[in-house]
């Protein structure tokens, strides 16, 4: 029987988000199915048009396992973000459906996005909802390709197109925006490092609340915050770094470098699978061997003695699924190849050339100084879900991995992006691969096809990096509080500077 968590993921619920041009949804409905039903009916919740309203759906039709795993407030959370960042949704594909089981993706209907959710009901009547998973998605294969318009080809169809225009940024008052961000954390809405620059030079660096609540220390501008699956960042650039070396192809299988697997998983599963997120594993949250021995993960092989027995989702290829675990077999993959720790890789090659000196995935329980607490409103002892008064130091594993859970400052995260953009962690060849997600060649050209964002969300922990190509901003949020608290905020400064 496959490993399938038992409870919401909120640890994994964002990643690296590449947003892609709008397309209409084909005609595509939900099986006439248990799980089916739920998941029409949970759409219609997503989307304000369900006859009673989400907080009584929970209470009656989740499974008391599922429902009762979190507070109330953190399910309504849920789906409150969920309706904030993607409004309307409209289906667009079902990628797995049996009678208990169903993984749809959905389409935003006024922002370039998807969002894949499966979902699992009880084997019998009324057939509650007892596992749910929601993860932003890429543009379903069905849906075709997408048209590719570089900024220099947009700006010539805006001169003959009164329809188009290339957006430029507003002037912003720093007083303005420190005063909008301060009234948030009067109203315990934010805590963290607001740092915005152009080219490089620095417009905006603010820090907010506390590090720590217990001992009063507040956040300061080199506080180190937990950046989430923005990590995954990281492995994806060491990976493309060894394939710009020659030490390793893309379309390798996993069994070249690692022999841990059984011959269907290693003959199958390429490292570009394993990047793109289409490998056929998932998360492991829910896996019995992680949850027994989580205290104890430190090393990537620590997390490879179970991976190694984790079944696949899917075919490798057919489709597409947020992957922490595959994230964490492209860090074996580099230990493998390098014959040196994973961490030891990420820091001497990217970290050190980037100059960034407060970043590294470092022992939660180690000397390490200005390190912020994560507080959240996920713990289930909080029956309120509210005030963010409860930290996260037992929902999370002592370490960080290739997926995600490394520290960093929002002046780091500004020179890592720096040095992405000016070639100096990859040839520009390599680094247009890297920013096409890995379509096409090393050489083709990267087509901004929007902002580039990278985002990282648990409980007490949310990181947002937003790079304009175009424009050069940068735009980097990094809070010790839930998700989407970092992500909303972003997005409020992004808009006042007119560059959605």
């Amino acid at each position: 029987m496959k490993n399938r968590p038992k409870y919401l993921s909120i640890r994994a619920l964002f990643i690296l988000l590449c947003l892609s041009l709008t397309a209409s949804a084909a005609s595509v409905e939900f099986p006439d199915t248990p799980a089916g039903h739920r998941a029409k009916e949970f759409v219609s919740l997503l989307n304000g048009e369900f006859s009673r309203s989400a907080e009584e759906y929970v209470q009656n039709d989740y499974a008391p396992v599922f429902r009762d795993a979190f507070p109330l407030a953190a399910h309504m959370q849920v789906f409150n973000t969920t309706k904030g960042m993607f409004g309307k949704l409209a289906l667009a594909e079902v990628s797995q459906s049996t009678a208990t089981q169903i993984s749809f993706t959905l389409q935003s209907e006024s922002r370039k996005a998807w969002l894949n959710v499966s979902l699992s009901v009880e084997d019998d009547p009324p057939h509650r909802i007892a596992r749910l998973g929601i993860r932003p998605g890429s543009r379903p294969a069905s849906m075709g390709k997408e048209e590719r318009i570089s900024p220099e080809h947009g700006k010539e169809k805006a001169a003959k197109d009164s329809t188009i225009s290339v957006k430029k940024p507003k002037n912003v008052n720093p007083e303005e925006l420190h005063k909008m961000i301060s009234a948030k954390v009067e109203n315990n809405e934010f805590s963290g490092v607001v740092l915005i620059a152009r080219d490089g030079r620095l417009l905006f660096h603010r820090a907010y609340g506390y590090a720590s609540k217990r001992f009063k220390v507040p956040n300061r501008l080199d506080t180190k915050f937990n950046l989430g699956s923005i990590n995954k960042s990281f492995t994806a650039v060491a990976i493309t770094q060894l394939a710009e070396q020659g030490k390793l192809s893309l379309d390798d299988p996993i069994g070249k470098y690692l022999d841990i697997f059984p011959p269907e998983i290693s003959s199958k599963v390429t490292i570009r699978h394993l990047l793109n997120m289409r490998s056929g594993w998932g998360d492991f949250w829910g896996n019995e061997a992680y949850l027994a021995r989580v205290s104890r993960l430190r090393t990537v092989s620590d997390y490879m003695e179970f991976i190694k027995d984790m079944p696949l989702d899917f075919e490798p290829g057919t489709n597409f699924q947020h992957s922490n675990t595959g994230f964490d077999v492209a860090g074996a993959i580099i230990e493998a190849v390098t014959g040196e720790d994973y961490f030891d890789y990420v820091k001497k090659n990217i970290f050190v050339p980037a100059g960034m000196a407060n970043s590294d995935s470092y022992h939660k329980d180690g000397p390490v100084e200005n390190l912020a607490v994560g507080y959240t409103n996920m713990n289930r002892n909080d029956a309120e879900g509210t005030g963010y008064r409860w930290d996260n130091t037992y929902m999370m594993p002592p370490r960080g991995t290739p997926a995600g859970g490394g520290y960093s400052t929002a002046e780091d995260l500004l020179k890592y992006s720096q040095a992405l953009r000016n070639y100096h962690l990859l040839s520009k060849p390599y680094t247009d691969y890297l920013f096409n997600r890995f379509e096409g060649k090393p050489g083709d050209p990267f087509v901004p096809k929007g902002m580039y964002r990278a985002v990282g969300g648990a409980p007490g922990i949310n990181a947002n990096l937003a790079i304009d190509f175009v424009t050069g901003f940068t735009f980097v949020i990094l809070s010790n509080y839930d998700h989407p608290t970092a992500v909303n905020l972003a997005q409020e400064i992004i808009t006042m500077y007119g560059l959605n």
